[in-house]
């Protein structure tokens, strides 16, 4: 099982290529927090056409929302109120049902790791895509200037992708 945070949703829904995510993690269908999805309405509403596309996934039930319980409000607790709610949920969602959760906040990947919960990042899920033979690495190379043209995020390095 795989969440997805807003951010790594955002960029792959920005550069219109939503189904790398369900072909790298090998998923029909991918998770959200509530909070991500409240996030991803948000984005309706200010007219982000990105956000469109992922309301449609939702639609054809291939991005489904799971709500956060009791035991995971209490978790919630624990972590720090720096992080957005939508990081919260689902670090405690993924921590109930022992759930990889994909997030490009590096302080979200700190706060998992110490707290015992599966985390990767948009580094290595590019990585993945060429490795696991899903695109060539010219092509992840292609995507990675998509993301840096299309979202504004500039890549400090690919090195830790391509090694």
């Amino acid at each position: 099982m795989v969440f997805i945070d807003t951010d790594i949703l955002s960029i792959f829904a920005k550069i219109q290529r939503l189904p790398l995510l369900f072909a790298v993690f090998d998923q029909d269908v991918l998770n959200i927090a509530t909070a991500v999805e409240n996030e991803i309405t948000i984005g309706v509403s200010k007219g982000f056409p990105f956000a469109n596309d992922l309301v449609e996934l939702q639609a054809k039930g291939r991005l489904r929302t799971h709500h956060p319980v009791t035991v995971d409000e209490e978790f919630m607790l624990s972590l720090p109120p720096t992080l957005g709610a939508g990081e919260r949920e689902s670090m405690a969602i993924c921590k109930r049902f022992a759930a990889l959760f994909a997030s490009n906040e590096r302080r979200v990947r700190h706060h998992c790791l110490t707290r015992g919960i599966r985390c990767t990042n948009l580094d290595e899920i590019l990585r993945a895509l060429w490795e696991l033979k899903i695109l060539a690495e010219s092509d992840v190379r292609k995507v990675i200037t998509e993301i840096e043209t299309k979202d504004s995020l500039k890549f400090r390095s690919t090195v830790t992708i391509f090694k």
